[in-house]
């Protein structure tokens, strides 16, 4: 008879093997620091954080809600220990860790996409990527887009894929987060709303499913004579979805406290599976191995 095995291959984690008698180790199990996170991240987020409290109970997190700008704004005053945001710090935003001679190590815990969404009873079912270029440019348009916030992430990355530096606000309009970006779309024929994937992307998320069932997705043409693309996992990976989000953590904590293991946490074995299980694509692969065993002898006919 033969059995299958199925074994994750596990990456230990450093922060899992404290010595109990060193302090600045065991500052990664406790103590309170203050994230903020650009709201579009807001899921995926919380997620890591139960994970990381889960394992470490006596850690605390004090999370600010905030649009990505404002988010890194607080870090570099001395606001926020961490911040989850979608892109690398400036040069002269770096220049908070040259000040205080600390090297600036940005890591990176997964991708992420900007999803488009429509009301169910929209006509509309698709959009090309000229066509959404066209409409951020403020060409006119019946088509209204309707992002999480002003300086928001999605926001950002759309801009900066066109290479668009000013807002032009005739067909965009800036709501007061996530859910009211939902709020408006079920609200309006003619509104797109655009989201982080990781808001609809678990599954096994009774909340997550339930904002999922009351939109539908738009498909992107790239105009390259593929197949309509959505974002998935596997077009993620392959960058085959144009919208794709790099999800980075910064902190100015200098040494091994709550926010420098919640960042070790995140990017290694149990972080990347919380990535994994919400539906987005881990930045870290971990190995999977099979292994194929038999308690009987196998019989070779020839």
């Amino acid at each position: 008879m033969k059995k299958l095995h199925y074994a994750i291959f596990a990456l230990t984690l450093l922060v899992s093997c404290e010595n109990p008698k060193d302090n600045d180790r065991l500052s990664v199990r406790r103590g309170k620091i203050t994230v903020a996170v650009d709201e579009s991240f807001k899921p995926i987020a919380d997620a890591q954080i139960q994970a990381y409290q889960a394992h470490y109970p006596e850690a605390e997190f004090d999370v600010i809600y905030t649009p990505e700008q404002k988010a890194i704004g607080q870090m570099l005053k001395d606001s926020a220990d961490l911040v989850i945001v979608s892109r690398e710090l400036t040069e002269n935003e770096q220049a908070y860790y040259t000040n205080r001679e600390r090297e600036y190590q940005p890591a990176i815990m997964a991708l992420d996409a900007v999803v488009l969404i429509a009301n169910k009873s929209s006509t509309i079912e698709e959009l090309t990527v000229s066509n959404i270029e066209s409409i951020l440019k403020g060409e006119k348009s019946d088509i209204k887009f309707v992002f999480d916030n002003s300086s928001s992430s999605n926001l950002n990355l759309m801009l900066e894929t066109f290479n668009i530096d000013t807002v032009n606000k005739a067909n965009i309009y800036a709501s007061k987060g996530t859910e009211d970006v939902f709020n408006f779309v079920e609200n309006s024929k003619n509104a797109i709303g655009l989201i982080g994937l990781n808001w609809i992307s678990d599954k096994h998320d009774k909340e997550g499913m339930a904002l999922k069932k009351r939109i539908k997705i738009i498909g992107i043409d790239k105009e390259d004579g593929t197949d309509l693309t959505y974002a998935t996992i596997s077009t993620i990976k392959s960058m085959e979805y144009p919208f794709v989000k790099v999800i980075y953590l910064h902190t100015t904590q200098n040494g091994w406290g709550v926010a420098m293991g919640f960042i070790r946490f995140a990017c290694t074995q149990i972080g990347q599976l919380v990535v994994e299980k919400m539906g987005l694509q881990p930045y870290y692969i971990i190995p999977k191995y099979y292994e194929l065993s038999t308690t009987d002898p196998v019989n070779v006919v020839e």
